[in-house]
């Protein structure tokens, strides 16, 4: 047996879902079961990284630190005002106990106040990630030496792992969030391509896709956009004029816009790669754009097979590429809530001959391996190279008890607006 193909249920656009204290108690439940399996007396979750892992126990953007225990929930940092604001009445919130201060000494009193001193063991989620650039964590240096000072006789452990693994696998609810997500970054990818013409700004581009996300109630987190404009380009990441000014390219017959957009929903996260060819493609990017097809399908069919793991996946997805020669800047595939994880990027350069007497940039291996399950999202994001053109094609894919859902599908080719 395998996971069919299954038309996905995507909200429209005036439905928005949101979770309620039920998916509250289940996560605690689960996170209360690993505590107890773990010998854990308390998790305190960092929430300033990149996924913001605090509001996976507040269900709130706080930036903030959560604290878990056997029997309470509570959050440190800046009280947020919106709670006292009527308008914020409408909002279910799931944590009462909210503590202003300093991390260090209102953590040192809370676990106190819960007997956790000498002896006890505390789970730790940020001081190293799973996800894309995580590797290192994202607590601060001062606010953790501060905290080991404080608290010498507790012993804390790395929780981040698991944590992550968890989350990774949505709940019915859960899955309602990301799809609504998915329909957002379809919007998004609509005026991607529509506002791609010539004499257009590139940053034009990138604010008509960001307006529509926020305009249907969405959001997008680091690093925002992944933007490249022009006939001949390979890089991939944060445009220049993000951090450099410039304004942009004014795009020309024979450009092509293409970005990574970062579509999220109530905190969940979605992928979509868009892609506009203002012209025909010529038989280079055509070329790879079939590649990232054949690779897209290839994925699909590791995903339908129940029991199939990552690395699987990984292997079916890079082998067209590398068949045929080209290369890749971004991963083929990774999940994402969190982005792990990642299949290998810049994989094969020594195959371009663009590269003849350069300096290649340096492999970025995969960074892990899961059996795929069902609640489950990934980010389809092929990409190829060869001289100096990219094609990226894909959107989000979930894979459920009932089968595989493509939540995007603008994304899954390139587009050719009129010259």
């Amino acid at each position: 047996m395998t996971y069919p193909i299954i038309a996905p249920l995507l909200p429209p656009s005036d439905d928005f879902p949101m979770l309620s204290l039920a998916e509250r108690d289940r996560r605690y439940g689960a996170l209360r079961a690993g505590m107890s399996r773990d010998g854990l007396d308390a998790l305190v979750v960092f929430g300033n990284g990149r996924d913001g892992y605090d509001r996976y126990i507040s269900n709130e953007q706080l930036g903030t630190v959560a604290v878990l225990t056997a029997t309470t929930a509570t959050v440190i940092g800046r009280y947020p005002l919106a709670r006292l604001d009527p308008s914020g009445d409408r909002y279910e919130r799931w944590v009462d106990d909210v503590r202003q201060g300093p991390v260090p000494e209102v953590l040192r009193d809370l676990l106190a106040e819960h007997g956790l001193g000498k002896g006890a063991t505390v789970g730790v989620v940020g001081l190293t990630g799973l996800g894309f650039g995580a590797d290192d964590g994202w607590i601060a240096y001062t606010t953790w030496h501060r905290v080991l000072e404080l608290l010498p006789a507790v012993r804390f452990v790395d929780a981040g792992g698991d944590f992550e693994r968890m989350a990774l696998v949505k709940s019915p609810e859960e899955r309602a969030m990301v799809r609504k997500a998915a329909a957002i970054g379809e919007m998004a990818c609509a005026a991607f391509v529509d506002a791609t013409r010539p004499g257009v700004r590139e940053t034009e581009v990138a604010a008509a896709a960001l307006g529509a996300t926020i305009a249907a109630g969405g959001w997008s987190y680091d690093p925002v956009v992944c933007f490249r404009a022009g006939r001949d380009r390979f890089s991939w990441g944060r445009p220049e004029w993000i951090g450099m000014g410039g304004g942009g390219r004014v795009l020309v017959a024979g450009d092509s816009a293409a970005a990574e957009l970062f579509s999220f929903y109530g905190g969940f996260e979605t992928q979509q790669q868009i892609e506009a060819h203002i012209g025909e493609l010529d038989s280079i990017a055509r070329a790879l754009e079939a590649t990232c097809h054949e690779s897209y399908d290839a994925g699909l069919a590791v995903l339908a097979r129940p029991g199939a793991t990552f690395d699987e996946l990984a292997e079916a997805m890079m082998a067209p590429m590398l068949r045929d020669g080209f290369w890749n800047t971004g991963p083929q595939v990774h999940g994402v809530g969190p982005c792990w994880p990642n299949t290998a990027t810049h994989v094969n350069t020594q195959g371009d001959p663009m590269f003849d007497g350069l300096a290649l940039p340096p492999v970025k291996p995969q960074d892990g391996d899961i059996e795929l399950a069902p609640g489950m999202a990934f980010a389809f994001e092929p990409n190829a190279i060869r001289g100096h053109r990219r094609i990226c094609i894909g959107g989000t894919v979930m894979l459920t008890e009932d089968g595989i859902e493509e939540l995007n599908t603008l994304a899954k080719t390139v587009h050719v607006v009129p010259a």
